[in-house]
């Protein structure tokens, strides 16, 4: 049987160090200008982040600031402002074009950077192997290439692999979610509260994530991370194509730098799964020395797995359990949660019965556990984003309820006065960011609310709501009959 043969060390062999063929030197020379534009970050606020970071009070919303920037020169606007779904999240304008594009959001568009980066590859290439025309390799640089993609992979992923491990990427459905139709959300928030029924396989998912990390760490171990990332994380970017997420751009990233890793050690491959050979890799590793050399290095890793395997492991736990990024963190108000039935709704004294096509009229209002409130009506807007992204600080900013959700669900998130007893409303849809809402409420049981003000077109409205004690949710009750069936 044919064996993977441990590959050494370092190699030691005169054919190791002879100069490479002039082909090999040029495409070295293109890659290494294509990624170094992906992997280094080009925008100062990133070092500047380093030095005005709080380190006394880390915050899991820093960590994303530390882990890199992205090299884009183009600036895709969106079609309406809002809809990008950033909450409070300051827009970067270090884009020098700005191009508008139906493709930008999800299509061949959106890669117009990484397309700007290559055409810059080439030419420098060229210029490169005009001006150095001298016998060399550059088995150095390549090394410490292959480094700097796979270091780049794992500080990016190191946000998505704890928000799993922590399930708080996708939490836990909303009672809003539970009330909506079916085809009222879009594919990718489909897609995503799918994950939020099975918070087991989302922090299997993060363990594996967790797994190409420590694998990309160790250089022992690269390649086997580099394929995991290939081919798990490349599978998560055709499923964001698929369902039209926003996050395809930085999964196909992995797919990249994943195949990039790996390319040295395909010959060996092919010799041993194709021609059944006994293949040991030829694989260069930077010997280091010098002793200044091995602090460097020691120092480097050190500071790499502090920061962005531990510190980044305890932030997203201590989210997790004190303060979910998705959902608000100020509490709803007590015992308001549930689904009610509008039994009652007047506008300007005029009673209006129900009516599933009625354009004002409310159909039904769901309360959270936490300060959001969400009603259901016969009119259309604009949906914003695709699952609510963002490590948002502010409440009203924290949108994954209402993102990717249609059908005329409103969501706000409310301010609650208990000695006035007033609410105060603000959309959660950041296209209708300036609209908010005021109403006094009164609660004369438990279940029922009453509550009295004005719409978003100034009309004055009278509602009564009564909660749905009975309600179930057959998505919960097959659970568990399945437990039942299954102990």
């Amino acid at each position: 049987m044919s064996t993977l043969i441990e590959e050494a060390p370092v190699e030691t062999s005169k054919s190791a160090a002879a100069p490479w063929r002039g082909y090999e030197k040029v495409s070295f020379r293109i890659a290494f200008i294509f990624f170094f534009l992906l992997t280094v970050p080009t925008d100062i606020d990133y070092y500047r982040n380093w030095f005005t970071t709080d380190w006394a009070h880390l915050h899991i919303r820093d960590l994303g600031k530390l882990a890199g920037s992205s090299f884009a020169p183009f600036k895709i606007a969106e079609n309406h402002p809002g809809e990008g779904d950033r909450g409070s999240l300051q827009e970067k304008a270090h884009g020098f074009f700005v191009i508008h594009s139906e493709s930008g959001n999800f299509g061949l568009a959106s890669y117009v950077n990484w397309g700007v980066a290559l055409l810059i590859g080439v030419g420098g290439g060229l210029i490169w192997t005009l001006v150095d025309k001298k016998p060399r390799n550059y088995r150095v640089l390549y090394y410490f290439l292959i480094v700097a993609v796979s270091y780049a992979m794992l500080i990016r992923l190191e946000g998505l692999t704890f928000s799993k491990v922590f399930p708080t990427q996708m939490p836990a459905l909303a009672e809003t979610q539970l009330n909506t139709n079916f085809g009222d959300f879009t594919p990718q928030k489909l897609y995503w509260i799918q994950l939020s029924f099975v918070h087991n396989y989302e922090t299997f998912i993060g363990l594996a994530e967790l797994a190409i990390m420590l694998l990309l760490f160790f250089r022992k171990t690269r390649a086997l991370g580099a394929a995991m990332a290939l081919f798990m994380i490349g599978n998560i970017a055709i499923a964001n194509h698929v369902y039209d997420g926003g996050i395809h751009l930085a999964a196909a990233f992995y797919a990249l730098g994943g195949t990039f890793v790996l390319w040295r050690y395909i010959p060996e491959i092919w010799n041993l799964l194709v021609r059944e050979k006994d293949t040991a890799p030829q694989v260069y590793y930077f010997p280091f020395e010098k002793k200044w050399q091995q602090y460097l290095r020691i120092g480097f890793k050190t500071a790499v797995f502090a920061l962005f395997f531990v510190a980044s492991a305890y932030l997203h736990w201590d989210n997790y359990k004190h303060d979910s990024y998705k959902v608000p963190s100020r509490p709803g108000l007590d015992g308001s949660k549930g689904l009610y039935e509008v039994t009652e709704f007047k506008l300007n004294n005029k009673l209006l019965p129900y009516s599933p096509l009625d354009s004002v009229r409310w159909q039904n209002v769901t309360f959270e556990k936490w300060s959001t409130i969400s009603f259901a009506v016969n009119n259309t807007f604009r949906i914003h984003g695709e699952a609510g992204r963002g490590k948002q600080f502010k409440d009203v900013d924290r949108t994954y309820e209402s993102a990717g959700t249609g059908g005329g669900r409103r969501h706000y998130y409310y301010e609650a006065d208990t000695v006035k007893h007033t609410l105060h409303l603000f959309n959660k849809n950041k296209v209708y960011k300036n609209e908010e809402l005021v109403f006094q409420y009164e609660r004369p049981t438990p279940n029922r609310f009453i509550l009295k003000g004005q719409n978003e077109y100034k009309d004055s409205v009278y509602i009564v709501l009564d909660k749905k004690v009975d309600k179930t949710y057959p998505l919960y009750e097959g659970r568990n009959q399945a437990a039942i069936w299954n102990p």
